[in-house]
């Protein structure tokens, strides 16, 4: 999925990351998961993609959002949870976190585990 696409009603990253801050607490694990890895992936693209630390923190998120849903049944699209791992490409990574930002609710999810 195309970045502008998906982000194109997203909020400032400035306010967004203020807005998680703020309601930490009070969101649902999933939707702080899926908020925080679109956040990750926003940032990333606003740097070069030899900052490391940015890749990093997209991996981080998009990992643990991967095994929530792999946990809970809760991904939406054809990027399975368990084909993930540490191993995946960025771009898997990123396409995970899309498309789950894009699909805005829970849904069973399907796929064959990370053979990593």
């Amino acid at each position: 999925m195309d970045a502008r696409t998906v982000y194109s009603g997203a909020p400032d990253l400035y306010e967004e990351h203020q807005e998680l801050v703020r309601m930490m607490s009070q969101l649902p694990l999933r939707e702080r998961l899926v908020r925080r890895a679109a956040l990750a992936d926003r940032s990333a693209l606003a740097v070069p993609e030899a900052d490391g630390k940015a890749v990093q923190s997209v991996f981080s998120a998009a990992l643990k959002l991967a095994a929530h849903d792999q946990v809970h049944g809760t991904a939406a699209g054809p990027v399975a949870p368990a084909s993930l791992c540490p191993d995946s490409p960025l771009g898997d990574l990123r396409a995970y976190i899309r498309q789950e930002y894009a699909a805005g609710a829970p849904r069973p999810s399907r796929g064959q585990p990370c053979d990593s």
